[in-house]
């Protein structure tokens, strides 16, 4: 008898032990061969199906793809966002000094190189006289002009720009408002944080409503408007740049600002939005940041695309603008206006031919301001009135052209929580391809185990038989092979033998 180690037949195995639905009809003795062939096409119907539907499964989590989920909180207290206000006008006529117009006047565009005004008739007539009175013996340039220092100085202040700032109809406290310098110049932001884990000092809003909230009272100062050809000078708008956001996170205005008018009453109806995304692959999000940015306490789009700029004019131009951040020298009234505003133009515009890369990608945790902003004009003659005891004596034609009021508030005490899910976790996958093979085939983990340990059934049974052919040649070949009788897995199971 030849040695045959597939009598262990797989028919056998499927009649008599596993546990897959329809193998046992159609490996069985009873019925005929047309019920045994009914079932065996349900079966491989059914196989055929669920290994579709497993295979769906598997391409779905492979690709990463992802659920939204959307909740409402509600809180007795929310945190209230940090505000930035910016003029659109950087440089105040009246603080230029004859040092200032020496060094920057040619460079900024206000006058040409025989010190006369480019366009006189968009200046005042104390710039005029102002101008006419410079002494010009020593017209070389400073050196070590400070461009921080200038750029600070002729900016805008915050007792002539802010008439009254209101919190939670109180006067708001010496501080709330603190001066930063951004591509606009000289701006004050409220609610401004550096230490992100120290929350006690952050403002939140304990009441919905107009009422309750921020109230700025501003002043434009029209008169003390620059013409310039600075990055975002310019004599054709008049008005406020305002940005909401995170109060550990830098502004942006330029960018990411809304504009205000003058002559208005502007209310701001805030929700707040607390958005969480998966780290790549799931998303494009930045997960750390801790490698592109390294001048402020975590990361964020504002903060990656003001170091970027920052790296992009240091490498164009060897300096930096008064606004960047950084310990490296900070560019001269030349360099500023020659090299790193031009070049930031060009980079800002995607115009400009340069080695440095800058891909800012929103980080995979943001805090979200979204706004709604309606404006209803100002009662000039009422405020004239309200302020002619004090020391601002506003007519009603300064009113209309110069003062805007700004009121920020949240219209509920609620917020939306926005977190990105992975639409199949492997607990989740390895759950649906079981529930496909149970309802389909009636098999689980323990069918599985059971389809392996025939196969090692069938392994072993051929390694035995290799074995007993290999020692008959070595003993002749004559010699006689004895018959391997080789049983099944359930008779195996039965007589102890494995």
């Amino acid at each position: 008898m030849s040695c045959k180690p597939g009598k262990l037949h797989i028919r056998h195995w499927a009649a008599e032990v596993t546990d897959f639905h329809g193998l046992k009809h159609v490996a069985g003795n009873y019925g005929g061969a047309f019920r045994r062939i009914v079932w065996l096409l349900l079966f491989l119907l059914a196989l055929g199906y669920c290994t579709y539907q497993c295979a769906l499964v598997i391409i779905t989590y492979r690709s990463h793809s992802h659920v939204t989920k959307i909740d409402v909180e509600y809180e007795t207290e929310v945190s209230f966002p940090a505000i930035t206000v910016c003029n659109f006008n950087k440089y105040r006529e009246s603080a230029f000094t004859d040092d200032d117009i020496k060094n920057v006047g040619v460079h900024l565009g206000i006058i040409d190189e025989d010190h006369d005004l480019i366009y006189p008739n968009l200046y005042t007539d104390e710039f005029r006289d102002f101008l006419d009175n410079v002494n010009w013996t020593a017209v070389e340039e400073d050196s070590d002009y400070n461009m921080t220092e200038f750029t600070t100085r002729t900016g805008h202040q915050i007792e002539d720009l802010v008439v009254s700032c209101d919190w939670d109809d109180q006067e708001c406290e010496e501080g709330a408002l603190t001066s930063v310098l951004t591509h606009l110049g000289n701006c004050f932001t409220f609610n401004a944080q550096t230490d992100g884990s120290d929350k006690e000092n952050w403002f939140v809003s304990k009441s919905a409503g107009a009422a309750n909230g921020l109230r700025l009272v501003l002043n434009l100062e029209t008169p003390e408007y620059t013409p310039s050809n600075d990055l975002d000078g310019g004599a054709s708008d008049a008005g406020f740049r305002v940005m909401l956001h995170y109060p550990t996170e830098p502004p942006y205005p330029k960018e990411l600002g809304f504009s205000v008018a003058p002559g208005m009453h502007t209310t701001v109806s805030m929700r707040y939005e607390h958005i969480t995304s998966l780290a790549p692959p799931f998303s494009t999000c930045e997960d750390e940041g801790t490698d592109i940015i390294t001048h402020f306490d975590h990361y964020s789009l504002q903060a990656c695309r003001i170091e970027c700029e920052t790296r992009v004019v240091l490498a164009e131009c060897g300096c930096r603008l008064p606004e960047q951040p950084g310990d490296e020298e900070v560019c001269g009234p030349a360099e500023t206006h020659e090299c790193a505003h031009s070049t930031l133009r060009e980079f800002i515009a995607g115009t400009l031919d340069t080695d440095e890369t800058c891909e800012c990608k929103s980080p995979c945790i943001f805090e979200n301001y979204p706004f709604t902003a309606t404006q209803s004009k100002l009662r000039s003659s009422f405020l004239e009135k309200l302020y002619s005891n004090s020391s601002n004596n506003f007519t009603t034609e300064y009113i209309d052209n110069n003062i805007a009021i700004i009121s920020f508030y949240y219209e509920a005490l609620n917020y939306e929580t926005i977190e990105m899910l992975p639409e199949y976790t492997l607990p989740t996958l390895l759950a649906v391809i079981g529930g496909n093979m149970g309802l389909f085939l009636g098999a689980s983990a323990l069918t599985v185990v059971q389809f392996g340990e025939y196969i090692v059934d069938e392994i072993s049974g051929w390694c035995v038989c290799g074995k007993k052919k290999n020692n008959a040649k070595v003993n002749g070949e004559t010699a006689k092979v004895e018959p391997v009788q080789t049983v099944s897995a359930k008779d195996a199971w039965s007589d102890g033998n494995v």
